[in-house]
Order: C-alpha cells, then structure tokens, then sequence
C-alpha cells in the first residue's frame, strides 16, 4: 500500500462526520486489508483527539484566501519551473504559466495550492487530480508531466500547456457550420470516452473546461481540470462531490440530476448528461436550463431543477427565438437563419434529447455511442437516437394479440389468394411499361448528348480551321467561318482566345464595326474561362472588350459581359489587373450590387498607391480608375480631387488627360456647376472630334492602342448628356 493512497483514504475518511458512514467507508475501502483499517482506524483517533484537545472552530475548514501579495511572485523558481504568468485559478489552486528550462525548453501549465488551503482535504482533492491526468494518454485530454513540492512543502504538478479558448467562443469566432462542430464534439466524446476507460469520471464538463486551438490546420480540442473527478472504486479514491458542508461541487448549468442529489453510485452516464448539454449550446448558443450558481438560488433549488425541469429540443428552442438573435446565431453558425431550425429538427433533436434523458438507463452507455450516434449523421445513416417507429409499435401491438391475428392472417391470406394471379399478371405489365419508358428516356439523352459532342467538335473544328487561314492572312475568310458559331459552344482555349481578337480588330480596321462587336462579345466568354489565374494579360484583353461592346454592341450585351468579369476578377489581388477591370467594367453607370461587387478591386488599388510601387504613368491610370469609380459611387468631391491628382502625376498620354477632365466635369455637373462646364465640354468634344476624324488605326499615335479614345468618347458622350439634362 503506496502512502499516497493511505493519505487519499484517510482524508476521505476525515470529510465523513458520521460515525456510521465512516464505519461503512472503512468496511469498504478496507475489505481485503486488516491492517490498513487498523492504521486508519489509530489515525483517525488521533485526529479525533487533537480536535477536541484544540477545540478548532468550523472556520478554519474554510481558511481564508490569501492576497496576490501571498501568492508566488512571477518570476519565482519552483524547482525546474519559473513561473511567468498567472493564468487561472479555482477553490483551492493556482494555475501559472511556466517555463521550463531542463531536460527541455518549453512553456507549461503549472498548477499548485493556494497559500493557507493545504488541509488534509484539500490536499487530497489535489492529489486525485493529478493522479488522474496521470492516468490519460489521450491527444485531446491535457498531460501531465512533472509533479513535487515546493520548499514550503505545498504540492504542486506540471501540466502540458493548453492555450486554446473555450470550445463555444472558437466555433462562433470562427463562425464554424454544423458538421464542423459536430467533428469536434466527437473528437471531445473520443477524450472523454478514454477518461472512462481509465475508471476516470470528470463531473464537470462545460465549454470553459474544453479548450480549442488550430494545430496544422486542424482544430484540436483539450479537455482540462479533472479537480473535481471521480476515479473509480477499483482506485480507492473517495468521491467529493458534496463538500463537508453538504454543498453541491461542479457547475449547476452542465451537471446531471444524479451529480445534483449527491448519489453515491454516480457513473459515466452523468458525463454523457453534460455532453448532451455541451452539445446542445454548441447548436443552439445556450444550455437548456437557465442555472447561474448555487449560490444564488440554492442546492434544493438546483436539485427540484435539474429533477423537473422540462428540456425542450434544439429546433423548438431555435423556432421561439426573437429574429434578430436567431439572425445572430445563424450567423455564427453560417447558416441561414430561416433553415438552421431545420436542420437541427429529426436527427439531431434526438440525438440531444436522449443524451440528457432524466432516466440515466435511457441515456447513451458510453461517450463512444454518443459519438458514434453523431458520425452516423453525419454520413447520411440511421442514427440510434430515432423515436420508436410505426413499424416498430405494430410489431409490438401483434405480439400482444398474436391469437387474434393469427385468426386474421389466415382469413387474409385466403382472401388474397383469390386475387394473386390476376395481381401478378398486372404488376408485370405495368414494370413492363415503365422499363420500357425508363430505355427511352436513357436513350433520348444519349441522343442529345451525342448531339452536343457533334456540335462542339464542329465549332472546335471551324476555330482551328480559322486559326490556320490566319497564319496565311486570310482573314475575310476565317472571319466568314466564325459567323453564327453560338458563344456557349466556343472552346476554352488560348488559340480560340487569339482567332477572336485577331478577326475583331481586322472588322475594327475594316469599319465592320457591329460584327467586331460580336466577336469582342464571344471573346469576352472565352477570356473568362481560359486562364484563372491572377493574369494581367487577360485582363488588358478585357479593355478591347469592353469598349467595343459598350460602343457597338446589342442592348443589353455590355451589362452581360460586366457580370461575366466581375466574376472572373472580383477576387484579384493584383492592382494591374484591378485598375484594368474597373476602368472596363465602368464606362456606363453602375447599380449599387455592381459597385459593392467592385469595392475590394478599388481597395486593392488605394494599397498600391500608399506602397509607390509603379511608375508615374501606372500611377496617374490608377488613380483615374479610382476617381472613375468614385464618380459612379456618388463621391463626386473625391472624384475630382483623384482625377487632378492623375493630371499631376504624368501628362504622357491624351486619352488619359482629357478622361481626367470630363470627370472633373462631370463631377461639376452632379454639383451644380452647369455654367461653368459648357465651355470646356465643348473644347474637349473638338479635341476628341479630331481624334474620331481620323482613319482607323488600331495603334493611337501616342503609342496606346484604339480603345483609349473610344472610351474616352464613351464619356464624353454621357458628360454632353448629362449637361443637356442639367441645363433643361
């Protein structure tokens, strides 16, 4: 017999006050060892002797708590250990921060007890609960490492270090959908169910004991603070449950009706009970029962609670609260507030509901089954928590009357017998009709997919043989090849990407201007699709595009082709491309959903510029790009201010300077400033004119390619417009 578990067991013995209960403790706890319930028998006498002698008041069973003053100072050695931080503290201990220095560097959790509360019970709670995290070799479950004294003779153990946050704070933080809560609560079953296997019973499960961090990616629960544990009789070691005053030690809110009342024969069923209640709030965002602490409503309060109280489910719960907290609970949930009581309805009602059953028979066996229970959900099957089926309560009800329809049975089965041919024969024919009905709809797919393979390898077909008559600059006719292909069949390629722009510009060069449009508007399909990845050359591509629908193309076409790159560049990361998609996508105005979609582009911009990393010609298109979008959002003060920022920056290109100008123009006109437009709109309209007047030319003769001018245009156009309305 280890002197540990004689000072465990006397300790016990010492928080049992009456003569008889001590009596039976003994007989139990010394069955098979005579000798041991002699030296416990001489201890406790002694001890009765010495309190009687002192006569100690009931006080000192509740000795006073010491000030920080007392406390260990940081940065004080215990043995390997120097402690850095206070990180926690309960009833009767203190948990720092430590590192430790020797055989290795590392950081730990170092739990010792509070000055002025080392008596013999307390000291052997203490030791119950480092011997039972001794006992745990499980990732999920803290280790511990070290234990001794410190020079005082206060006890003290070493813990790994969980630095995580309670579990319900890491999933609303990280706004963790169902499923991923469900796979950590199984991973917190899997600690618990090895707790139990150890004899170990922890009695207080709650979010603030199961702590959460990422670890490689993934989110690895710990579960701490086995103070209060029971380990099984086989161990020896007494239960504590109720303090030698009779009160209720754990946490009312997660804690089964049996831990309440005290039982002695309390089992690993009262964990499956506060998992049940874990598992509830990780669904819903609240325990079932409103229990703040003994203290304020006291034990028998508590008790009549947990005894009676009604639990409703998890979807009935949702389904009573107000909309602007279930809109937040959904939220943290991602998940829609209208659907989430749904989900939680069937399945996962049950699954809770019999976790936290008042009859602990009806409960779970195990926290394996709970979790078991919770990865059949998971995967689509059958969880074992249904409610009894029809199926079921028949079979029940027929063997309660078996005579009776046995009777039944026979007069049925004669009955049917009549009518079993005539019934077969039908049934056949009617398969006979639906499998010949299900052939024809399979073939009738095959046939319009063998349909769809034709088509696309035609249209793959007339786009090589237009590549290959460009090689040899026959353009005409490769552009005659691509007339009437339907965008939707056009293939994704870089080569198709090439032929478009190729016979588009050749129509622009030809003054075809209407067929360039519709091949731009097939290009525009093909460039967001080919290349995914954050390309600048795609988005340059998409300046061409976008100009030549906007100027030429059908009614409808450029808010088609906006859409499209939207959701090929909203994600960009790349301030080239960003300035080249908002410049593309702006040049008519926008509706709000448009311009939000557009706002992380605009920020990818405004960073680039307070880093100075382009040149001053890069510098003054993004912040004309900026400006424009500011004019489209309604901020025509800012407008202004970036477009003559750009004008400052760099005079290197016309097209730029006066798009610069009509913003500031336009920007006049949204604020009231009509006569002070007039003229200078009519200068820019005679600059623009004698660019416009010109042959064609797919290259400007200030080096920028055709589109420059005609967005210009574009603009100028909706300045002359909107002074037209303003001075009506």
């Amino acid at each position: 017999m280890s002197p540990s578990i004689e000072r465990l067991l006397f300790a016990a013995a010492c928080g049992l006050e009456d003569e008889d209960e001590r009596r039976a403790f003994l007989d139990h706890a010394c069955k098979d060892d005579p000798a041991l319930r002699r030296l416990l028998e001489e201890m406790l006498e002694v001890r009765d002797e010495a309190e009687s002698f002192f006569q100690r008041p009931e006080a000192s069973l509740n000795p006073r708590p010491p000030s920080s003053r007392e406390e260990e100072r940081l940065g004080t050695d215990i043995g390997r250990y120097r402690l850095i931080e206070r990180i926690g503290e309960g009833g009767c201990g203190v948990v720092y921060l430590a590192e430790q220095r020797e055989p290795v560097c590392r950081q730990v959790a170092l739990k010792i007890i509070r000055l002025g509360m080392d008596t013999e019970s307390v000291i052997a709670r203490f030791e119950i609960e480092r011997q039972t995290l001794a006992l745990m070799d499980h990732p999920n479950i803290a280790r511990v490492f070290d234990a001794g004294a410190t020079a005082s003779g206060r006890p003290y153990f070493v813990m790994e270090l969980a630095d995580g946050e309670k579990i319900t704070d890491y999933c609303d933080r990280r706004k963790l959908d169902l499923d991923q809560r469900l796979s950590l609560f199984i991973l917190v079953c899997e600690a618990i169910q090895h707790a139990h296997q150890k004899g170990v019973i922890h009695r207080d499960i709650k979010p603030s004991n199961i702590l959460v961090r990422e670890h490689e990616g993934r989110s690895v629960p710990k579960v701490i603070d086995f103070g209060i544990a029971k380990v099984g009789e086989g161990r020896r070691a007494h239960d504590g449950t109720a303090t030698l005053s009779g009160r209720i030690v754990g946490t009312p809110a997660y804690m089964s009706p049996e831990q309440a009342e005290g039982s002695p024969d309390i089992d690993t069923r009262s964990d499956i009970y506060s998992l049940g209640i874990l598992l509830y709030e990780l669904l819903t965002g609240s325990p079932p029962l409103r229990i703040d602490s003994s203290d304020e409503l006291g034990d028998l309060k508590i008790r009549e609670m947990l005894a009676t109280g009604q639990i409703e489910p998890p979807s009935t719960r949702l389904k009573a609260v107000p909309g602007s907290d279930l809109s937040c609970i959904a939220s943290r949930r991602s998940a829609d507030p209208q659907r989430l009581p749904s989900l939680l309805a069937r399945d996962l009602d049950w699954i809770v509901m019999r976790a936290l059953e008042k009859d602990r028979q009806r409960r779970y066996g195990t926290a394996h089954g709970l979790a078991l229970d919770v990865e059949r959900y998971l995967h689509g099957q059958p969880v074992i928590a249904r409610p009894p089926s029809r199926w079921y309560l028949w079979n029940k009800m027929i063997r309660r009357n078996r005579g009776g329809f046995i009777a039944a049975g026979i007069s049925l089965f004669a009955l049917v017998g009549g009518f079993g041919t005539s019934t077969w024969m039908l049934i056949r024919e009617r398969n006979a009709r639906h499998e010949q009905a299900r052939l024809r709809v399979m073939a009738e797919k095959a046939t319009a997919n063998e349909i769809r393979l034709r088509e696309d390898a035609r249209v793959a077909d007339l786009v090589r043989q237009a590549a290959v008559l460009l090689r040899y600059g026959e353009k005409g006719e490769a552009d005659r090849l691509l007339d009437d292909l339907p965008t939707e069949r056009i293939p994704h390629s870089l080569e198709a990407a090439h032929t478009f722009m190729t016979v588009a510009n050749w129509n622009l060069t030809e003054g075809n201007w209407q067929p360039a449009a519709e091949r731009f508007q097939a290009l525009g399909k093909v460039l967001t699709n080919v290349d995914k990845s954050d390309s600048q050359a795609i988005s340059f591509d998409f300046l061409s595009v976008a100009t030549a629908v906007c100027e030429w193309g059908e009614t409808g076409k450029y808010d088609e082709l906006r859409r499209q790159a939207i959701d090929r560049f909203a994600d960009s990361a790349n301030p080239v491309v960003a300035e080249h998609i908002l410049k593309a996508t702006l040049l008519r105005p926008a509706d709000l959903p448009t311009l939000e979609r557009l706002a992380p582009l605009s920020e990818v911009i405004r960073d680039s510029l307070a880093r100075e990393e382009k040149s001053a010609h890069l510098r003054a298109w993004q912040q004309f790009s900026l400006a424009l979008f500011d004019y489209r959002m309604g901020r025509y003060e800012s407008t202004a201010e970036r477009a003559k920022i750009s004008l400052e920056l760099a005079s290197n290109s016309d097209p730029r300077k006066v798009s610069n100008q009509l913003l500031i123009a336009m920007a006049g006109l949204r604020s009231g400033a009509q006569r002070e437009i007039v003229e200078p709109l009519a200068e820019l309209r005679h600059e623009v004119d004698g660019w416009i007047g010109q042959p064609f030319q797919l290259l400007n003769s200030d080096g920028t390619l055709w589109y420059n001018q005609h967005a210009v245009l574009i603009l100028l156009e909706e300045a002359e417009r909107l002074s037209a309305n303003s001075g009506s």
